[in-house]
């Protein structure tokens, strides 16, 4: 089982927007993280999209995992 401070992918360290974004796109129950970067070729997305999400959520104030 990986640490909850790193990657379960790729082994990075996390940053608070990782964790949120993974909780708020993937599963607000996981106890595992992936990295944006990995979490962007999980979804077929890449990494940009979901850097765009990041800034979306913490403008608008209205997700509590961005505050």
């Amino acid at each position: 089982m990986s640490d909850r401070r790193t990657c379960f992918s790729c082994g990075e360290l996390l940053r608070t927007d990782d964790v949120a974004i993974y909780l708020k796109l993937v599963s607000r129950t996981s106890q595992q993280f992936e990295c944006i970067g990995c979490l962007g070729i999980t979804l077929k997305c890449g990494r940009e999209p979901i850097e765009q999400l990041i800034r979306y959520y913490r403008e608008s104030g209205n997700c509590v995992l961005f505050r």
